[in-house]
């Protein structure tokens, strides 16, 4: 069941809130056309005006030893349905920067946030946010971009079909990792991403930061960046185009 509300802190938390409180369940989504606190990744904030962006969460509760070491595919794939959503209104001009970030003509139109909460018995649930630009006329943060400011189409009924198509598009790639069909999910990743080859800072949770060129996405989702200190594994972490 899909809500809508004028204004809530974030729509990942008070669907987490929710579900905490027994009145979520699974397939719920939340939406709200605006957030005075919204999140991204590594604690950053995203910031819009009222009406101007897509704020979008969705509840799954998932099989807990379904998911095992894919979890981190929940993310990547919620990008994957984003952008395939996406394809009919601003078509190849998107991309995928990993692990999170929508890119339209390469500059940032919107991301998403996968957060597990607290497993019960056999079952995790998982929050599924996403927050797109769409009617903003001037840029709602340095270097980012909008629909509109892109001079494609932002009205309300877009945003509709949008959302339609991101619920379907969003299911699939959901089942694809509950199924293990990760081969399928790292195919298309390997398709719409473009930090491969690309050199990176890649900053960790605690803030450490290293240069290198990324090298590839391997199955499990992580980036493999290329150093003066030799090849590392990066997880949990962000990784700027430079």
């Amino acid at each position: 069941m899909l809500r809508t509300v004028e204004s809530i802190d974030s729509t990942n938390a008070e669907l987490a809130r929710q579900w905490r409180a027994s009145d979520a369940r699974d397939g719920d989504a939340l939406r709200a056309l605006h957030q005075t606190a919204g999140r991204g990744r590594l604690g950053r904030s995203f910031v819009e005006e009222p009406s101007q962006a897509l704020l979008l969460s969705v509840l799954r509760v998932l099989p807990l030893a379904d998911l095992e070491d894919r979890a981190g595919w929940l993310t990547l794939g919620t990008g994957l349905a984003m952008v395939a959503a996406l394809r009919p209104v601003a078509g190849d001009r998107l991309a995928l920067k990993w692990p999170n970030d929508v890119l339209l003509d390469e500059r940032k139109l919107g991301g998403v946030l996968g957060e597990l909460l607290d497993p019960e018995e056999d079952k995790i649930p998982v929050i599924l946010g996403c927050g797109i630009n769409t009617a903003a006329t001037v840029e709602p943060s340095p270097g980012a971009i909008s629909l509109a400011m892109a001079g494609l189409e932002s009205d309300p009924a877009t945003v509709s079909a949008l959302i339609d198509r991101y619920m379907t598009e969003l299911h699939v790639r959901v089942e694809h990792v509950v199924t293990n069909r990760i081969g399928k999910l790292h195919e298309e990743l390997t398709s719409v991403c473009i930090t491969p080859g690309r050199q990176v800072l890649v900053t960790t949770v605690t803030g450490e930061q290293t240069r290198g060129r990324a090298v590839e996405i391997d199955m499990q989702g992580a980036l493999l960046v290329d150093t003066d200190n030799g090849l590392v594994r990066v997880t949990g972490s962000d990784a700027d185009l430079i």
